[in-house]
């Protein structure tokens, strides 16, 4: 094996541990050869590419070929038993690990500490001494003092004059293997995750799987720790939810600075606390109403968590998104403010997991479905509801802003803003009940998934000028009786006009204030406000068809032909022959 200018292999050497870091057996090495990790780290090459002859912190992360092979060669070890030692064989696994071997391919050997979740932002604390434990530079691998004969197992750090040593700066040397004030045996749950995880790194899993659980895993723990106390403990022991409290520093009179954070608790309890918890959110059955109760409205107005930190999860969220499960995505989408984006300022994409196409979905929702789903909405006229919920359920599946969705579904004029959504966010918002109409709109969608797959938007596209043909209105006229009222009659075409309108509502579940004017009278604005007038008129007596015998006759008449056009609608692709 080739070895460069001025190495040479030791005459002993260790196997590595299994999982044994390459800083740790740097030191169990250095220990059984009585020298320094700083001084073996010189002898393997690992010092050479430093020009302050330092072991780089980058290292730990991924070893270029060459010094893969120096240190092989001088430790008598195999390249792959160097390369296992790097944190290099989980980043197909871990994305942290991912981003931070990325970082270093980059030659980016500082922000290889960014991620939270990989490399801990603080130390624990040496019982002894009270110092960061093998406190160092964060660029380099090993702590100064260097010196032989300290256990790997014990503080390097060096110590000060309020510490009897032998000599001033010798380390530290306190044992640190064991801590009899958290001392803590682990339930089988908590075994049961640990296996879990080990077993998601493991190179012959599926990689994707490992992938999002770990992003998920990550990103859920974030929002746990933004919304703790109120999420409840559940799937741990008191004893750990209590070091997650104390982690967290939100005990009144306590310092809140570490609560800000959402890296991984460098406490080894308080992060088996954490991550017993967000295991098993992730792990419910109903996954959007496990995540809804970790950041309801009140979490962002009125809980005293400042409104920056769900901001910055909702934004890292975005950023992690795609690299989740459909699932996840879906659930989690409901608990941001804001929505995907094609770009900074761009317009809102379609949410994911709906199944349920623009076209297919009414521009009147059924009043059914109203009924059933949107009840608890009494503050809102039922037509505006009836209307808010479709134009809701088309952002959700066509993506852009409200307006464009009115739009796409024919109910909004042009040049005006939808003033009925507008009214019904901010109800949703003061009464709370956001979450419940999201749910009431995905109870919506289900049932529609359910039905027959109807295009309406073709059929608002083939009836866009239709009127009903004069014959078939003549044929309807001889099966109706006299027209008793004491209003004067309307003419039999401007009635042909008006129920037209009405068999338009029925084939394209449209609402009848938005039913398209005849167009041999919409551009004259006197013809288009008496067409307006009795359309109004026609739709009062057909709904009260009981109390008037003609259009008690003609109601099933409009009824039969609306029924007889959506079928032939439904057949056939372009429709001409109505235009």
């Amino acid at each position: 094996m080739t070895v460069s200018s001025g190495l040479r292999p030791f005459g002993l050497s260790l196997d590595p541990l299994e999982g044994e870091s390459l800083a740790g057996f740097v030191l169990r090495l250095a220990h059984r050869l009585h020298i320094s990790p700083h001084e073996l780290s010189r002898l393997t090459g690992l010092t050479e590419q430093d020009r302050l002859g330092r072991a780089r912190a980058s290292l730990s992360t991924r070893l270029p070929p060459a010094e893969v092979r120096n240190f092989a060669a001088t430790t008598r070890l195999d390249p792959r038993e160097v390369r296992a030692m790097t944190l290099e064989p989980l980043a197909p696994r871990y994305p942290p690990a991912a981003r931070s071997v990325a970082n270093v391919r980059a030659g980016k050997v500082y922000s290889m500490h960014t991620d939270g979740w990989l490399f801990a932002t603080t130390a624990r604390y040496c019982p002894h001494c009270h110092k960061p434990v093998n406190f160092s530079s964060r660029a380099q691998r090993f702590p100064r003092p260097a010196a032989s004969g300290v256990h790997p197992a014990h503080c390097r750090s060096s110590t000060d004059q309020d510490i009897p040593t032998s000599r001033p700066g010798a380390p530290c040397g306190a044992p640190l293997a064991h801590d009899p004030l958290h001392h803590h045996r682990p339930g089988p749950a908590l075994l049961a995750l640990q296996h879990k995880i080990l077993r998601l790194l493991r190179p012959s899993g599926p990689k994707q799987q490992a992938q999002q659980y770990f992003t998920e895993l990550i990103l859920l723990a974030g929002l746990v720790m933004i919304c703790w106390p109120r999420v409840q403990p559940v799937g741990t022991t008191r004893q750990l939810a209590a070091a997650v409290a104390q982690y967290l520093a939100i005990h009144e009179g306590t310092d809140s600075r570490p609560y800000r954070s959402t890296g991984a608790p460098v406490d080894a309890f308080a992060c088996a606390g954490l991550l017993q918890v967000t295991d098993r959110l992730l792990a419910a059955a109903d996954l959007r109403e496990a995540l809804s109760a970790l950041a309801p409205e009140e979490n962002r107005t009125r809980s005293g968590i400042p409104p920056t930190r769900h901001l910055i999860w909702d934004k890292n969220f975005k950023k992690h998104r795609s690299a989740c499960s459909e699932r996840f995505q879906h659930a989690a989408d409901t608990i941001v403010p804001t929505f995907r984006r094609t770009g900074k300022g761009g317009l809102r994409l379609p949410s994911t997991g709906v199944g349920l196409r623009p076209e297919h979905i009414p521009a009147f929702l059924p009043q059914a479905l109203a009924k059933r789903h949107l009840n608890f909405l009494s503050a809102i006229a039922p037509k505006m509801r009836r209307r808010s919920a479709s134009v809701f359920l088309v952002r959700r599946a066509r993506g852009g802003s409200l307006d464009e969705a009115a739009q796409f579904l024919g109910i909004n004029p042009q040049g005006k803003r939808n003033g009925y959504t507008q009214l019904l966010n901010r109800h949703l918002r003061t009464s709370g009940t956001a979450r419940d109409f999201e749910q009431a709109l995905d109870a919506i969608t289900a049932e529609l998934l359910t039905g027959p797959a109807i295009d309406y938007q073709h059929r608002r596209e083939a009836l866009a000028s239709w009127t009903l043909e004069s014959e078939n209105w003549q044929h309807m006229l001889t099966q109706l009786p006299d027209l008793t009222s004491h209003r004067k009659p309307l003419s039999d075409d401007r009635r042909r006009l008006a129920v037209s309108a009405y068999i338009w509502t029925r084939v394209t579940e449209g609402e009848p204030d938005f039913a398209p004017c005849p167009p041999h009278i919409a551009p004259d604005p006197e013809l288009r406000a008496v067409w307006t007038r009795e359309r109004h008129n026609v739709f009062h007596w057909l709904h009260k068809a009981d109390h008037q015998p003609y259009y008690g006759a003609l109601k099933p008449l409009l009824e039969d032909h609306a029924e007889h056009l959506a079928e032939r609608l439904s057949h056939v692709a372009s429709f001409t022959s109505f235009s």
